[in-house]
């Protein structure tokens, strides 16, 4: 039977205040002057995209939502199959994707013709559309969330089980992310920190936005475990809430450039969203002291106040709208190359003390090396409250992997690197092994299923089940295969460094990002295959993962030697624009980068060929001691065996016996 959600009205009603609020955005923009230098679109063009934008981030937070709801509020059937419920939730959430799709769809015309100042009839022809469309990031950020609502759409009308559903959520949170972060924050003076701290508050309201989304709608549902769905979204709401608020904050400090919220057209959103969070987290508070009276029962109360934040998220969203479509203070500042591109100068010359020293902090880096160095001090606290016991043998290179990148991300090194390519070599190489090489011995993994007890009958499915789950995923199993794994991680460097795709990566901050996330992830993937700590029966023979790894070290120094041997500079346009008096001739840069890569390249590999071939002999002597203990303790397969043998015997000697004289 389907319930009902106590407060649901209000939800209802921040939709429509959100809808009427595109009326004051677009009366906002057509009063304001038109921005040096950039021509301004016209009224039609300006109220398409502001609606369009508004309708598919409210489309998609309902559809991630409902994702949510499958995934993580409501219980999975036998094999992660879908139940009734599931289905009915799949089938509100193909719905709303399919309206996340056709209106991401049209953004992806609006959006470009928006910011170029281009009617929007022109961006809508054929011939115009992909000109327009790949004439601004924040287009192809529309495009890769129209492919995202496209696949969420075809998942939740053909997926039998839930696991697909999770990778749907992760692909659209990422589509989303990518949105956040190509808009009016890749603009002026300390846009590095304003478009991590985008990124950043973009993932906690995902997160925070989807889970009370699926909250809501396993409700609706008729869910019978709608009780401990509230009680999993309010312990996860303080978090992201922070994170929210301290990533706009920093937003609209680097955005507004010294003026006052109250005194410009651009602050205002920035002020509603805060009042949106402080009321998410008043009603926090309140429904917190109403459960400690109630005893601990959540009843309609707490699935109230999910409804109270979702309006609250709702009209967030709509702040969120307006600051994309309203020029910041920033856009008229004027601003050099180096600024234009990195967000800061590099006009020092590098030297070891400034290398060496704290520089520059990279914000997302540091972000998340102190959030995986909490998490997994927290997992190790909840294995021991369980009685178990986690070795300090794998917390010592998960502090040392994570450590170093710390150190990388608040160094000198890591911002000269933006600017020199020997220095963007060193940090990279150390990104792509050796960092990845000492969290994989760690065995995160390991540590997530031992601090996870799966879920009981008739309770909410917890990381250790999804993680179960995900790897029984067949396109999931295909992206983790030893092939896919070892081409990607031999390729991934050849297609960023010897294509176009490297100097258009490095113009934008989100883009270098990017590039490091995919090198991190590229290495640790392909290293968890090789030396996990985690490894068990099912994974590679050693002598198989020991090919593999002396297999991919010829190519790494082809791709140094490479770099050596170009008669041409890697990114040479885009260094010319920064132009960097001090470094010198950039091929001679160049050949010094092919010196560090092979260099920084052959450590990883030493270390990780003596760990292989110690979890090798490791291996074959816990065999041996076991071959050895069940022959002492005579196993019922030895005894198995040796009766056998003697029943054999036996046979020969009658039928011997049987035989002619």
């Amino acid at each position: 039977m389907r319930g009902r959600v106590p407060g649901l009205w209000l939800s209802w009603m921040a939709v429509g205040l959100a809808l009427a609020s595109t009326l004051v955005v677009a009366n906002v923009l057509a009063g304001l002057p038109p921005l040096p230098g950039r021509p301004q679109a016209d009224g039609v063009t300006g109220m398409v995209s502001v609606i369009a934008d508004l309708v598919a981030r409210l489309a998609g937070l309902f559809t991630l939502g409902g994702l949510a709801a499958i995934v993580a509020f409501t219980r999975a059937g036998e094999d992660h199959a879908l139940t009734e419920i599931s289905r009915r939730i799949a089938g509100w959430a193909g719905r709303a994707g399919q309206v996340w799709l056709v209106s991401s769809l049209l953004m992806t015309a609006a959006n470009p013709a928006f910011v170029t100042g281009a009617p929007l009839a022109t961006a809508l022809r054929p011939d115009g559309w992909w000109l327009y469309l790949t004439s601004t990031p924040s287009g192809l950020a529309w495009l890769v969330t129209t492919l995202a609502a496209l696949a969420t759409t075809v998942v939740a009308y053909t997926a039998t089980r839930t696991p697909g559903f999770a990778v749907c959520w992760a692909v659209g949170a990422l589509a989303t992310i990518f949105v956040a972060v190509t808009g009016n924050v890749t603009v002026g003076l300390d846009h590095d920190w304003a478009t991590d701290a985008q990124a950043l508050a973009a993932l906690a309201g995902v997160v925070l936005g989807s889970g009370a989304v699926a909250v809501v709608l396993a409700a609706l549902a008729g869910s019978d475990l709608t009780e401990a769905a509230v009680r999993r979204y309010h312990r996860t709401v303080v978090p992201p809430v922070v994170l929210l608020a301290a990533g706009y904050a920093l937003v609209a400090w680097q955005q507004l450039a010294g003026h006052s919220p109250f005194a410009v057209p651009a602050g205002l959103p920035y002020l509603v969203g805060a009042a949106c969070l402080a009321a998410i987290l008043v009603n926090w508070g309140w429904r917190q002291s109403r459960l400690a009276r109630a005893g601990g029962v959540a009843g309609a109360a707490g699935l109230g106040s999910v409804a109270r934040d979702v309006a609250m998220l709702v009209l967030a969203v709509a702040a969120v709208t307006a600051m994309t479509h309203i020029p910041p203070p920033r856009f008229e500042v004027e601003q050099s190359l180096q600024i234009n591109y990195l967000g800061y100068e590099v006009d020092l010359p590098a030297t070891i003390e400034r290398l060496a020293g704290l520089g520059r902090p990279n914000l997302l880096w540091v972000t998340l090396c102190l959030t995986a160095i909490g998490l997994y001090l927290w997992g190790m606290a909840r294995v021991r409250r369980a009685g178990g016991r986690w070795p300090v043998s794998r917390l010592i290179p998960w502090l040392a992997g994570w450590g170093l990148m710390l150190y990388l991300a608040v160094s000198g090194l890591w911002m000269y690197s933006t600017a020199v390519f020997s220095w963007h070599m060193l940090v990279h190489m150390t990104v792509n092994m050796m960092v990845p090489l000492l969290v994989v011995l760690g065995g995160p993994l390991g540590l997530l299923s031992a601090a996870s007890a799966p879920p009981g009958s008739g309770e909410l499915p917890g990381p250790a089940d999804l993680l179960e789950g995900l790897g029984a995923n067949r396109f999931v199993r295909f992206l983790l295969s030893p092939p896919v794994l070892w081409i990607n991680y031999i390729a991934s460097l050849f297609v960023v460094y010897f294509t176009p795709l490297f100097p258009w990566m490095m113009r934008y901050h989100w883009a270098h990002q990017l590039m490091l996330l995919h090198f991190m992830l590229a290495g640790f993937l392909f290293f968890n295959l090789l030396v996990s700590p985690d490894q068990n029966a099912g994974k590679l023979p050693p002598i198989v993962r020991f090919a593999m790894l002396i297999s991919v070290m010829p190519f790494h120094a082809i791709f140094a030697v490479g770099i050596m041997m170009a008669r041409s500079v890697i990114g040479e346009q885009f260094y010319e624009s920064l132009a960097v008096e001090w470094v010198g001739p950039l091929l001679a840069d160049q050949d010094i980068a092919g010196q560090i890569t092979w260099f920084t390249g052959e450590i990883p590999a030493f270390i990780a060929v003596a760990v292989l071939a110690f979890q090798w002999f490791r291996s074959d002597s816990r065999d041996a001691a076991r071959v050895d203990r069940e022959a002492d303790e005579g196993s019922d397969e030895m005894a198995a065996y040796n009766e056998l043998l003697a029943e054999l015997a036996e046979r020969d000697r009658r039928e011997s016996g049987r035989g002619p004289r």
